[in-house]
């Protein structure tokens, strides 16, 4: 029988980590008494950490393991434990033990409740404040640009629904982002606090160096909830400051001409309006090709799930049938 529970766990470097990890969550789950797997992903470890897997997997039958060759980051990871999960709901979580697995149990009391994802809150956060703080500051931004309000996206506890993250398409270090691109299919998102603890062992992966990038990929997602269905109109909110300038210096060229400023300023306007209108040009024609694309592309974090298109077809006939019968 499949499984009703699916945990992923990417790993990276966590060899003293491992054993603890797999017996909190054995010992979590099995109070939920519930169908369940572990997915430990080695996201391409140079310790022991492999090891500690195919050995733990002798000893227990609910643990599968993937092995990365090297290193390709978390979402990688995670995308892999979610192709090879059979459960109807995916629990995904740190392997650092910072991740309390007793909670699992309040995300799936949450989601009973008719939530698609249920996302973690590590209200009490017990990170050196480097990295507190530019989380609060992200997690502000994308809350306020994107209509998804979490207090914590960074917190990896989280459960979906796996006919909706599965239809996801991640790259980079999209999967903080989970939350909002499957919000975009009409999901609904919750959010509870959660336990969190010290790092007993090793070191964080995460340092000042990650900011830059986390932030890139905040503009990212940005364009693509804002823009992803209407790529023209993000081109011509784009073109507008070219428009703007192009206009500006063709005014300032004509002036220099008309009241003969001092010689050479008017090419000088001239060039750099044409350059400006060019970009504008550009970019539109940019807007152009991306609608073109869009309509021959397969956008999933856009769709709908097919068990959810399914179910709404299956709707809209019924309701066919019903008005093509007579009134009684």
């Amino acid at each position: 029988m499949k499984p009703f529970l699916s945990v992923v766990v990417p790993l990276y470097n966590e060899e003293e980590s491992v054993d603890r990890l797999v017996a909190s969550i054995h010992a979590a789950v099995s109070r939920i008494e519930c169908d369940y797997e572990i997915i430990l992903v080695d996201d391409g470890s140079t310790d022991r950490t492999w090891m500690c897997i195919e050995r733990l997997k002798e000893t227990t039958p609910h643990l599968k393991g993937i092995k990365f060759r090297k290193n390709f980051g978390q979402t990688a990871a995670m995308v892999a434990g979610f192709e090879h999960s059979a459960g109807q709901v995916i629990i995904t979580m740190d392997g650092d033990l910072q991740n309390d697995p007793a909670d699992i149990a309040l995300l799936l009391r949450k989601m009973a409740e008719g939530y698609d994802i249920v996302s973690g809150w590590r209200k009490h956060r017990k990170d050196h404040w480097s990295r507190v703080l530019p989380s609060k500051v992200a997690n502000w931004l994308i809350s306020a640009t994107t209509g998804v309000r979490l207090h914590d996206y960074g917190c990896s506890l989280k459960a979906y629904r796996a006919d909706c993250i599965k239809a996801v398409k991640a790259y980079g270090e999209m999967h903080r982002f989970f939350p909002v691109l499957v919000s975009m299919t009409g999901a609904r998102v919750a959010e509870i606090p959660v336990n969190h603890h010290a790092r007993q062992f090793g070191h964080s992966k995460y340092g000042l160096n990650r900011i830059f990038k986390v932030f890139s990929d905040i503009f990212s997602i940005i364009l693509i909830v804002k823009f992803s269905s209407l790529p023209l109109l993000g081109f011509s909110i784009c073109a507008v400051p070219f428009f703007v300038l192009g206009f500006f210096f063709s005014i300032l060229s004509t002036l220099s001409w008309a009241l003969n400023w001092t010689e050479g300023k008017a090419l000088f306007f001239i060039f750099t309006a044409g350059l400006s209108f060019m970009g504008t040009i550009h970019l539109l024609a940019m807007g152009i090709v991306s609608e073109l694309v869009l309509g021959t592309s397969d956008l999933s974090h856009t769709q709908l799930p097919q068990i959810t298109k399914k179910a709404v077809l299956m709707s809209s006939d019924q309701d066919n049938d019903r008005s093509s019968r007579p009134a009684v």
